[in-house]
């Protein structure tokens, strides 16, 4: 198993990126909104959190709650905040397209991983992935569209739960994109997972 082991912790705001540094967090998922399952944060919180963490922040490209379906005015706006986010210091962005079907967005995910390749950064794919109908025929899309990594809870709720496919995953597609499990992670259960899955 590999045991190069790299944390990221999910964070809501600027207190909980002060708070991931001084716990030896090596990346922060930079989120607004949490109580809505995580939103675009403000530029001047990514600014603040650079400046003052040194952190590798992946910024969240979400513009609404609910589901990963967006009509045409919602695209033009992620597009737009994620341009502001990379070129205001986003190591990264988090971004989940799907069509109606459940089916990955194969246009809007692909001009999301050149827009965030143009500015140097790392394209995650979050856990839209989770509610997709194939997951294998996902992420080998996502693959195949260059996407660097793919935040998953194995199509369950939490991670643990979900972490036989996670180990699955891991197992068939871990040498061409980085599976990172997450959902429902913490002190008291991150190691067991990470028994159960090798990420």
């Amino acid at each position: 198993m590999n045991r190069d082991i790299k944390i990221e912790v999910c964070a809501g705001g600027y207190a909980d990126c002060v708070a991931a540094k001084q716990g030896g967090a090596d990346r922060v998922e930079l989120n607004g909104a949490f109580a809505l399952g995580g939103l675009t944060p403000t530029v001047p919180v990514l600014k603040k959190v650079k400046r003052d963490t040194g952190l590798e922040v992946i910024a969240m490209v979400r513009p609404r709650a609910g589901g990963f379906c967006y009509d045409a005015d919602e695209k033009e706006i992620m597009f737009a905040e994620a341009k502001n986010l990379l070129e205001n210091g986003a190591d990264g962005l988090a971004f989940g397209f799907l069509n109606a079907d459940g089916g990955i967005d194969l246009e809007n995910t692909r001009k999301m991983v050149e827009l965030i390749h143009r500015h140097r950064g790392t394209a995650v794919f979050h856990r839209a992935i989770d509610v997709t109908p194939d997951i294998d025929a996902a992420v080998q899309m996502l693959i195949d569209l260059g996407v660097d990594r793919v935040l998953t809870s194995g199509q369950k709720a939490k991670a643990l739960n979900g972490a036989d496919v996670i180990a699955e995953l891991q197992e068939i597609y871990g040498d061409r994109i980085q599976i990172l499990p997450g959902s429902g992670i913490n002190a008291g259960n991150a190691a067991k997972i990470l028994e159960k899955t090798g990420v």
